[in-house]
């Protein structure tokens, strides 16, 4: 009986290792790089061209326009968006990568977030302009909303439930709780189930505020727990400043050439680090997921444009400036060569670099970005709950709150779950991608089909806002709930 479950649990995994190796193939991986560089082509690199303008712009403008319609200010809702990127993918996730390709890894994970800067204000844009307006001048958009007043036909609603369903799946099976309590409980000889109900009451009492309370926590949030990790790994770099031009020489030059082993690292063909650069910083960054979008069309902004900006200035946190300290540490630390990978690559990496503190550091900052990830991920499933039931308000509300009340319930059941029956976590990861990637294809067709739409709401803000002509701007196109 015990045998013929196992056999079962290893074809079950089997399976889904083919799925999601397919989903995640080279299809989605171009996709997604095709779509960033049609749009970067189509606008002759706005991004690049026009980044100084868009950094200046937001830093000036945080708290938006208090004239416009909206829920937060634009700094709060592309707080919840970067507190929802920067997660544990941005320590672990980016270790594992140079575990398995080597150091040429970083190299393609920045050409490919210059790209996402593009899709990221594609997206941010559309969700702005297409959002709704409810009655207390409240406002939520996101794919499922571009794409129902966008499409010119019902395949709208099909591309939705796909898109709506597979976010949702995140909200039963995210593994963030074990994976934190798994930290803390390693790192601070605390019971894991402990751990685990301390996370599921801290994230409990930022979302049991609603989305305010959410979006003043991330504003304040997001850069604390950044500055704090980027001194963290400034002090290591700068301990070792001697070492840093050979470090970018070695980033450049193995991403152009195959990595012959070395240490306990296994050497790595030249495909297989460009594919886990660009994998890697698609994950990180979200660039084409559709997520965040959900969180900046709920800004208090004049143009779509204007919170364009902010996803710009959003990928550029997350990937020029996270993902790339965690990257140099474990590179000039010579830590990439032990043979580990993931949080514990990093975590060695800042211990080689200043003792036993770093473990602990590693451990603490791996517990903020996580509380942050688990709480932005919560206004993304209200959004889709306000869509889905926006014609029934009353009922909209009654699951808005039952969602707020048990949300920390499944990531607690799972880790007890896991701890008693000793599920590998393993298949878990595996539902997750599968899950993740479905709704990664809608928004890459819905992007692509609305790219005539982009255009035009860029050409206005040319027209208008750019050269500060007054009153004649393309207006958001908001509905009434």
């Amino acid at each position: 009986m015990i045998m013929g479950g196992i056999w079962m649990l290893a074809l079950v995994e089997s399976f889904l290792t083919s799925v999601v190796d397919v989903l995640w193939g080279p299809t989605l991986l171009i996709g997604l790089l095709g779509t960033g560089l049609y749009f970067c082509i189509r606008t002759g690199f706005w991004q690049i061209r026009n980044f100084p303008k868009a950094f200046s712009y937001c830093f000036r403008n945080m708290s938006g326009d208090k004239q416009e319609p909206g829920s937060l200010t634009p700094y709060q809702a592309a707080s919840i968006a970067i507190a929802s990127a920067i997660g544990v993918g941005n320590i672990g996730g980016v270790a594992s990568a140079i575990a398995l390709g080597g150091p040429g890894v970083m190299f393609w994970m920045w050409v490919t977030a210059l790209i996402g800067m593009m899709t990221k204000m594609v997206e941010v844009a559309l969700a702005v302009y297409y959002r709704d307006k409810r009655p207390d001048g409240t406002t939520w958009g996101g794919p499922t909303f571009y794409l129902e007043k966008g499409f010119k036909s019902k395949l709208w609603i099909p591309l939705a439930w796909i898109f709506g369903l597979g976010i949702m799946t995140q909200y039963f099976i995210s593994l963030e709780n074990y994976t934190v309590s798994e930290a803390l409980s390693t790192a601070f000889h605390v019971p894991q189930m402990g751990a685990s109900l301390f996370y599921g009451f801290m994230c409990a009492i930022v979302i049991f505020g609603g989305l305010k309370r959410l979006g003043l926590f991330a504003s304040m949030m997001v850069p604390f727990m950044s500055i704090l990790y980027v001194l963290g790994g400034l002090v290591i770099l700068g301990m070792n400043a001697a070492r840093l031009p050979g470090v970018f020489a070695t980033i450049v030059s193995h991403a152009f050439t195959p990595t012959a082993a070395v240490g306990g690292f296994a050497g790595s063909a030249l495909i297989l680090t460009i594919r886990t650069g660009i994998a890697r910083s698609l994950y990180s960054n979200e660039a084409g997921w559709g997520t965040s979008p959900m969180a900046h069309a709920t800004a208090k902004t004049d143009h779509p444009i204007h919170q364009g900006m902010w996803g710009i200035i959003e990928v550029f946190i997350d990937t020029f400036v996270v993902c790339s300290i965690t990257g140099l540490v474990i590179i000039t630390t010579g830590a990439w060569e032990s043979g580990k990978a993931g949080a514990s690559l990093t975590m060695e990496a800042f211990r080689m670099g200043v003792g036993g503190f770093g473990f602990y550091f590693v451990a603490f900052i791996t517990f903020l970005f996580s509380w942050t990830t688990s709480t932005g991920w919560s206004s993304y499933f209200q959004t889709l709950i306000h869509h889905a039931f926006r014609d029934r308000p009353t009922l909209c509300t009654k699951i808005e709150k039952l969602m707020r009340l048990f949300y920390v319930l499944p990531g607690i059941l799972l880790t007890a779950f896991i701890l008693r029956i000793g599920l590998k976590t393993d298949l878990v990861w595996l539902i997750a991608d599968m899950t993740t990637a479905l709704p990664t294809y809608v928004n890459m067709i819905a992007l692509l089909v609305l790219s005539k739409k982009f255009l035009e709401i860029l050409s206005d803000y040319e027209r208008n806002f750019a050269a500060r002509i007054p009153g004649k701007a393309l207006p958001v196109r908001e509905e009434k709930a």
